[in-house]
């Protein structure tokens, strides 16, 4: 494997190679660059000699890149959006004249949350645009690399790359349609006698705490059926005999709208907390401290509604 010292890096011919990566013609490239393409052949010439490898090879009309190409073309834009933040001079932040989009990624429970802060971020700056984005497994590494402004997710996550603000804690309780019979006579006996419904989303790997420490007392949780999204819920715990068991958040308003019941779950369950995360390298930038802010307003509303 060739060694690259990064002091022997001309920033340029990366520029050039995530222009090639996308044209995948020379021709192509040297127009959007507005360079010959004799120049940008030169600069294929020497990435190819800086990576040791072909990286895009003549098929027909077009470039077919390597292999090593492919992974160049997944991070290699990150990477130099990276360097830009990094040598642009910091713009003042005006949230009244701000044109700017700011993306939230968040498990989908906190959708209550997301009218408030709509309308907190409408009234405080109407030019600003709120990309909400779903929690996933990748979604850490994500906020770290830029790819986000902000991140809630459940306390615990420890990371040197990311800050965390805590957000609030929300015991568990377990729903149920109207009338349900586990209800009439609650406890952990009913609640194991009848299926669950479980939302399994791409964000949470290995076993729920839930059935951690119903394990730990002997508990047995029977799932009936599995959703994505927490969205999917209510619908069907009004029209079956399914449980849910979940933070009290995660459902919010949409237990009435669909005539849900609920009860305290029937066994010790510490709450669950979520937290609010931002980037250690980008956090403190003007523009994402007062987003951070404005999350933080929604989600002190929502706890006050419940």
């Amino acid at each position: 494997m060739n060694d690259i010292q990064l002091r022997e890096v001309d920033l340029n011919l990366l520029v050039v190679l995530d222009v090639l990566l996308e044209e995948r013609s020379v021709t192509g490239a040297a127009e959007r660059l507005d360079l010959t393409p004799s120049a940008v052949s030169h600069a294929l010439k020497r990435l190819r000699e800086l990576f040791d490898d072909e990286l895009l090879l003549r098929d027909g009309r077009r470039m077919r890149p390597t292999v090593r190409a492919e992974g160049l073309a997944e991070t290699l834009p990150r990477v130099l959006q990276q360097v830009a933040r990094t040598i642009a001079t910091p713009e003042p932040f005006e949230p009244t004249t701000s044109t700017r989009t700011f993306r939230l990624a968040a498990p989908d429970f906190i959708a209550s949350l997301v009218p408030a802060l709509l309308q907190d971020v409408r009234n405080a700056a109407p030019g600003i645009r709120v990309e909400l984005a779903p929690y996933s497994a990748t979604a850490v590494r994500e906020l770290a690399e830029g790819r986000y402004d902000a991140l809630i997710a459940p306390d615990g996550i420890r990371d040197e790359d990311l800050r965390g603000q805590p957000l609030g804690t929300w015991p568990w309780a377990v729903y149920g349609r109207e009338g349900h019979p586990a209800f009439a006579d609650w406890s952990a006996e009913a609640w194991s006698d009848y299926p669950h419904l479980r939302v399994h989303t791409s964000g949470v790997r290995g076993r729920s705490p839930i059935d951690r420490r119903a394990s730990q007392l002997g508990i047995r949780r029977v799932v009936g059926a599995m959703v994505p999204t927490f969205s999917m819920a209510a619908p069907i715990l009004a029209q079956t005999d399914l449980l849910l068991t979940v933070p009290s958040v995660a459902i919010g308003n949409t237990a009435i709208a669909f005539h849900l019941d609920h009860r305290e779950i029937p066994f010790d369950l510490p709450p669950m907390g979520l937290s609010l995360f931002r980037s250690a390298a980008e956090g403190d930038e003007p523009g994402v401290r007062w987003f951070l802010e404005r999350v933080a307003t929604a989600f002190s509303k929502l706890d006050e509604d419940q």
